[in-house]
């Protein structure tokens, strides 16, 4: 159902699948602490295990067909207008700031933006004003599913049944560029910690959220070996690298290492 006495026509979607429940728990505890003032309702996508947590809502898949398969199901059965796309791996771990958030959602969902980043991950690259700057057709994930408002039938419209998150960052992007309206935060307005790397525990993560007194579960998900680390800090040094290219470079650039 619909929450009116909430403010605008928004819920958050935490987008998992039972393969990450051992997840769920540490992810849900850190929103709920570093969010406490989320005005909107939350939502837990899943195959067959239900959530289990206070004032989170189950969505049910059965049967793990996709990712862009399972979220395509979830949108059917939430009604708000927009929705925010949050990641299972993703956990907060800075306070955030509930009115500057909810600003800007509310500016979106009055606007009619069909596409909002609330991070500069990548940042927009025509500056509207010292809130946000648009992205432009032609720019690299454009798609982006982290921390992104979309509205609903936009998001619908753009998924392809069969393809993961990666499939729909990378061949998503292209569909997007007859849609105009896609924005992107020219602040970091969710702190986040990427925790799990191809299915494993990143080393720098980890130590982060033990920090935070949150002990995970390295039983049921192992931790990056050393040559597996190395690789990763490789590959986000490229990435630093590929961001610093011109705006109309990025994509071809992108194209040369599929």
């Amino acid at each position: 159902m619909k929450h009116p006495d909430k403010p605008g026509n928004c819920a958050v979607l935490i987008v998992s699948c039972d393969r990450y429940k051992d997840l769920w728990g540490p992810c849900i505890t850190l929103f709920r602490r570093f969010w406490s003032q989320c005005p909107y309702p939350v939502f837990l996508l899943s195959n067959t295990e239900a959530a289990n947590f206070p004032n989170v809502s189950s969505i049910v898949t059965g049967t793990d067909i996709s990712w862009s398969d399972n979220l395509l199901y979830a949108l059917k059965h939430i009604q708000e207008e927009f929705v925010l796309l949050y990641i299972e791996d993703l956990f907060l771990t800075k306070h955030v700031d509930s009115t500057s958030v909810e600003s800007l959602i509310g500016r979106c969902m009055t606007e009619k933006w069909n596409y909002l980043r609330l991070n500069p991950t990548p940042k927009g690259d025509r500056r509207i004003d010292d809130s946000i700057s648009s992205i432009s057709p032609g720019s690299v994930y454009r798609s982006s599913v982290v921390c992104s408002v979309w509205n609903k039938e936009v998001l619908s419209s753009l998924l392809r049944q069969g393809e993961s998150a990666w499939d729909f960052e990378e061949l998503g992007t292209p569909r997007t560029d007859g849609i105009d309206d896609f924005y992107a935060s020219n602040h970091t307005l969710l702190q986040v910690c990427n925790t799990v790397i191809k299915g494993v525990w990143e080393i720098e993560a980890l130590h982060t959220v033990r920090t935070l007194g949150i002990e995970p579960d390295t039983q049921s998900r192992r931790v990056m070996t050393t040559i597996e680390y190395v690789k990763w800090k490789l590959k986000q040094t490229r990435s630093w690298f590929f961001h610093l290219l011109p705006h109309g470079m990025k994509r071809s650039v992108k194209g040369l290492f599929r």
